[in-house]
């Protein structure tokens, strides 16, 4: 062992006589260990929201929208899936439908008329998906009790049983808890869908052809989705309001939902996809807004908790400069038998890093160690809406972060060294033993 280690170590773990300084570097590692600790779970936190959010927004809606010309009529949907799955990676490949509607509960007395987005499904594509399957329920009061496969196999037939719809003219639907609750409305029961009159006919909406039948219930925890959207079968739409067909478009899910931002613009680079031109966008550029939020968001968390790490590097200053003081006669005396400047700049700007270390390794694992409590009990319930697709504080840990910690951590350790190794290294011999 070189003896500027040696001589660290033992300046490390200071003697009895030596308490006060013990306890200073001590309070100066716990700084450190405080502040990377609280960076490891800020950045855990945020890193289980942001993933949290895109499972809910790309299991909800599909990756990459294809939105036909409303000059060209409806294109022929299976040449144009069968084109696109020649031409990138797909999962699958179906049609949609939008139809903004109004509807009531006919069994509520005085219950309002409240705007949905009807948005039309194919439910033999969206049965493959499995982060589909994860937001459909059948409404029953054991649901959570059941195993995920029996779950899973129910919420397939009844997203499959969106096809099936009444000879009187009943269509079945999906809709949320919250949006249930607006319109009145419980599992089996009916909804009336209205329509804008004609000129002439007043300014009353009137009823249109069918009724919508509750089925089932789903919920992403998008509350702006939510709230506002009703699932139903994508021709089911057609016979209720028969001039929607023009609003067909195409709905495409990758295998990595995060590819769509490039998929969208290799698809915008081709002229023409089976013979109709398409506007193609991406869910990531429908809700860009939100992931720069997030992305700023976890910025700012970082530079905020860093300021942590940044008081504790004046406690590693103090520290520091209190042993160069402490240790002068034991400089000048290393210095007297030959130990070059640069061996002593060695052990003071080791000791400082080796405060940096331990706190850095100890605020790691007590980082890591919050994150599993926080992920495995659940400890702080969080309102329905506030965190998508959780009712618990999401947390995911990444080893990128985790790097970046340790690295500014360590930096800042670093920092804090030189001035206290650059004293130790200039201090006169003579000064030190007639001081000292």
């Amino acid at each position: 062992m070189r003896y500027e280690l040696a001589i660290t170590l033992r300046y490390f773990f200071s003697r009895e006589r030596e308490r006060s300084l013990s306890l200073i570097t001590s309070l100066a590692a716990g700084g450190v260990t405080l502040g990377v600790a609280a960076l490891v779970v800020a950045m855990s936190v945020m890193n289980g929201y942001q993933a949290n959010m895109v499972r809910a927004m790309s299991g909800a809606l599909p990756h990459v929208s294809l939105l036909p010309s409303p000059q060209q009529g409806a294109p022929d949907f299976d040449a144009i899936a069968r084109d696109l799955q020649r031409s990138v990676r797909v999962a699958s490949v179906s049609p949609f439908l939008l139809q903004e509607a109004l509807v009531s509960n006919p069994a509520g007395a005085g219950a309002p008329m409240q705007g949905v987005m009807l948005r039309g499904v194919d439910p033999a594509a969206e049965a493959r998906l499995p982060e589909f399957l994860a937001f459909v329920s059948d409404g029953s009061s054991d649901w959570e009790r059941r195993s995920a496969p029996e779950r899973e196999a129910r919420a397939r037939a009844v997203l499959m049983g969106l096809e099936r719809a009444a000879a009187q003219g009943e269509y079945p639907v999906l809709l949320s808890p919250e949006l249930a609750r607006k319109l009145g409305v419980r599992l089996g029961e009916l909804l009336v869908p209205l329509v804008h009159p004609r000129q002439g006919e007043g300014f009353s909406p009137r009823e249109a052809a069918g009724r919508l039948r509750v089925a089932g219930f789903f919920h992403t925890g998008i509350l702006a989705f939510d709230e506002i959207v009703v699932l139903i079968y994508v021709h089911s739409i057609e016979r209720i309001y028969p001039g929607s067909r023009r609003n067909f478009s195409l709905g495409v899910r990758l295998a990595d939902p995060l590819d769509a931002g490039p998929v969208a613009e290799r698809l915008r680079a081709e002229t023409s996809l089976g013979g109709s031109g398409f506007a193609v966008y991406s869910w990531l550029e429908s809700n860009r807004g939100i992931f720069q939020v997030i992305r700023i968001q976890k910025v700012m968390l970082f530079i905020v908790l860093m300021l942590i790490v940044v008081i504790a590097f004046f406690g590693m200053v103090g520290a520091l400069v209190m042993l160069v003081i402490d240790k002068a006669r034991e400089i000048a005396v290393l210095k007297s038998l030959g130990a070059s400047e640069r061996s002593v700049h060695l052990i003071f700007l080791a000791q400082g890093l080796l405060i940096g270390a331990v706190g850095t390794v100890l605020g790691v694992a007590a980082g890591l160690g919050l994150c599993w409590i926080l992920d495995a009990f659940p400890l702080i319930e969080i309102p329905p809406g506030v965190y998508p697709g959780s009712d618990r504080i999401p947390v995911r840990v990444a080893w990128q972060d985790l790097l970046l910690v340790v690295g500014g951590t360590m930096a800042v350790s670093l920092t804090a060294t030189l001035y206290p190794s650059r004293k130790a290294m200039r201090l006169p011999p003579v000064n030190g033993l007639r001081y000292g």
